[in-house]
C-alpha cells in the first residue's frame, strides 16, 4: 500500500494551490484514482494501475486548465511521485505472483525503484529549468544556446572519430 500512500501525498501536493473549481473536480478525480489504485493492488489487476495514474495526473491537469498558473516548480516532484507510485504498485503486483524472494533481491529492487524516482525528479527539474530559460531573453539565453550547440558538435566529432 506504499503506492497508494505515495499517490495520495503527490495528489495533495498537486492540488495544494488549486482554485475552488479545480479543487472540486480534482478531489473527485483523486478519490476515484486512489480507489482504482487500491483495487489494482488488492485484486491484482494490473490494468487498473494505468487507469489510476491517468486519473491522478488528470487532477493535476485540471488545475492547470482551470486556474492557468505560472510555471509550477512542483511539477518534477509530482511527476517523480507518480512514477514512484506506479513502480511500487507494479512491484506489489509482482510480489503477489511470487512465493518467496531473497532479501538481497528485494533490496536491489528497492534501489532500482528509488533510482527511477530520483531520475524522474532530476529529468523533470532539468526540463523545468529549460522551460524557464526559454521564457527569458537576453545574453544568458544566447550563451546557453551557444554552449549547447558547441557541446552537441563536440559530441558528434567524438563519436565520429571513435574507432570502429
Amino acid at each position: 500500500m506504499g503506492s497508494v500512500a505515495c499517490a495520495a501525498g503527490v495528489s495533495a501536493l498537486a492540488l495544494a494551490e488549486a482554485g475552488d473549481d479545480a479543487l472540486v473536480v480534482g478531489v473527485r478525480l483523486v478519490a476515484v484514482g486512489l480507489l482504482a489504485l487500491m483495487a489494482a493492488v488488492v485484486l491484482g489487476w494490473s490494468s487498473l494501475v494505468a487507469v489510476s495514474l491517468v486519473l491522478l495526473g488528470s487532477a493535476y491537469a485540471v488545475h492547470f486548465a482551470l486556474d492557468d498558473p505560472t510555471l509550477d516548480t512542483r511539477a518534477p516532484v509530482v511527476a517523480a511521485g507518480l512514477l514512484l507510485a506506479a513502480e511500487l504498485a507494479y512491484w506489489s503486483l509482482e510480489q503477489l505472483q511470487r512465493v518467496r524472494t531473497e532479501s538481497r533481491e528485494q533490496l536491489r529492487h528497492l534501489a532500482v525503484v528509488a533510482a527511477l524516482g530520483l531520475g524522474g525528479l532530476f529529468v523533470g527539474a532539468v526540463l523545468l529549468a529549460v522551460a524557464d530559460v526559454v521564457h527569458t531573453r537576453g545574453l544568458a539565453v544566447d550563451l546557453f544556446g551557444a554552449v549547447a550547440a558547441a557541446s552537441a558538435l563536440l559530441l558528434l566529432v567524438l563519436i565520429a572519430r571513435r574507432p570502429a
